[in-house]
């Protein structure tokens, strides 16, 4: 499981086969939200899309207490989160996909207050 997080090949329903890589994943240093960015090919296009996290969807999802997030997480923590936002967001990658959606830097965003929102990334 862990290395079709990383790394897979995926064809969407329009027979369009995308290759679809992990790049990063980082807490912001101002919301202390987590963050992914996947490279997404298919031939002749380069999309990159971003997601984020609220901590208190975090603790939500993985059943931890909101306070475990009140420092820096320790690595086991934020290891969890990884691997629960890269799992949520490959799925969403392949539905986007699936619907035509191929428009680079935009940001998918997962909070408490709405299950999930679209938005143009920004440095």
């Amino acid at each position: 499981m862990f290395e079709s997080l990383n790394e897979l090949k995926y064809t969407a329903v329009n027979g369009e086969t995308y290759l679809i890589y992990f790049l990063e994943f980082w807490v912001a240093d101002d919301t202390k939200d987590f963050l992914v960015k996947y490279q997404i090919r298919r031939e002749g296009k380069e999309i990159f899309w971003y997601a984020r996290m609220s901590q208190e969807r975090a603790a939500h999802d993985l059943h931890v207490a909101k306070e475990a997030f009140e420092k820096t997480p320790e690595k086991e923590l934020q290891t969890q989160v990884a691997q629960h936002l890269k799992k949520l967001f490959v799925h969403v990658i392949k539905k986007g996909l699936d619907k035509g959606f191929e428009e680079s830097h935009t940001e998918f965003v997962f909070s408490v207050e709405t299950p999930i929102e679209k938005r143009r990334w920004h440095e």
